[in-house]
């Protein structure tokens, strides 16, 4: 089943665009895995600093699998230690209401 990722972090102050640039040039692969099937990005209107990746994924399997793949290659790490507290990973499903 579909689901969504959301993804959360705050940038070490005043990095917020440093990060986008980094998310810029590390998305592509992301939007050509399998069962990626949209990621966008978002900035805080209030704390440029403060991002938010809402991903849709096949399914939370797919998604755990891309993760898995991220977290070899050492970027989640390196991204995480350029935040203030990590990064929140949340999952989310369709409701029919």
């Amino acid at each position: 089943m579909p689901c969504y990722v959301i993804l959360e972090f705050t940038a070490k102050s005043g990095t917020g665009p440093a990060m986008l640039e980094s998310l810029r040039a590390a998305l592509p692969d992301t939007r050509n895995k399998d069962g990626c099937l949209k990621v966008d990005v978002t900035v805080n209107q209030d704390d440029a600093d403060n991002v938010l990746l809402v991903m849709r994924w096949a399914s939370r399997r797919h998604y755990q699998t891309y993760r898995d793949w991220r977290d070899a290659s050492g970027i989640v790490g390196e991204m995480a230690a350029l935040t203030v507290s990590g990064i929140s990973t949340r999952f989310f499903d369709d409701t029919d209401v």
